[in-house]
């Protein structure tokens, strides 16, 4: 495993813009993530090209990703839906010394699907509430279902996760100075199926929940 440093850039600045005038911040000072290790190349070998662009607040975490890959496809509007079967891009967080993690998952229009969970089959999905306050900005329509699955496409998603989904807040101690994470591309059902990670996922067929290989996220300083 990468033996570098991963640090998240503090960027308050964030806060007082809105997503879809952050890319030139995020492009410029976030930390940038490549996407693109395919963990099971014999069944599943394309990688679409992605990054994530992450950063934070003190309000939360900040993440920008970019994929430009074969087909586009998005098949929810609603949360809590499948959404890893469509155009997707993923987030998967822990608090250190915490069982339990969080999936963020993000369809192409900013559809989500998230739970704070136990495991792939023990969860709780997040409240209305929660869901709303998870900020999302795309490159496309936003609620409008679509399946483009000739040529090649690029989307990308920005979002906005608050710590306190996290049960975190950055001005009561003890703060962690990190997060695990990994961060995930896939499309279970698009034209060109795929399972791509940041860090590698050892295990027999695709499979993301497994916090084993989640890697750390350092907070940088404040």
């Amino acid at each position: 495993m990468d033996s570098f440093k991963y640090v998240i850039p503090f960027l308050p600045v964030l806060d007082a813009l809105d997503l879809s005038s952050q890319e030139m911040v995020m492009e410029t000072k976030a930390l940038r993530l490549p996407i693109m290790t395919a963990n099971w190349p014999d069944e599943y070998p394309y990688k679409p090209v992605t990054i994530a662009d992450i950063a934070y607040s003190t309000k939360g975490i900040y993440c920008r990703f970019w994929s430009k890959g074969i087909g586009l496809k998005a098949s929810y509007a609603e949360d809590g839906n499948r959404v890893h079967e469509d155009s997707c891009v993923e987030i998967f967080l822990q608090v250190p010394g915490e069982k339990r993690y969080y999936n963020f998952e993000f369809n192409c229009i900013g559809t989500c699907d998230a739970a704070h969970r136990a495991s792939r089959y023990v969860s709780s999905s997040l409240s209305s509430a929660e869901y709303s306050s998870i900020k999302r900005v795309t490159s496309e329509r936003m609620g409008l279902i679509f399946d483009r699955p000739q040529g090649v496409h690029t989307f990308w998603v920005s979002v906005f996760i608050p710590f306190e989904i996290l049960g975190l807040d950055i001005n009561r101690e003890p703060f962690p100075n990190r997060l695990l994470a990994n961060l995930y591309k896939c499309g279970d059902k698009t034209a060109a199926p795929h399972f791509v990670s940041w860090m590698p996922v050892k295990a027999d067929k695709p499979d993301f929940h497994r916090p084993e290989y989640f890697y750390p996220l350092y907070f940088g300083e404040r």
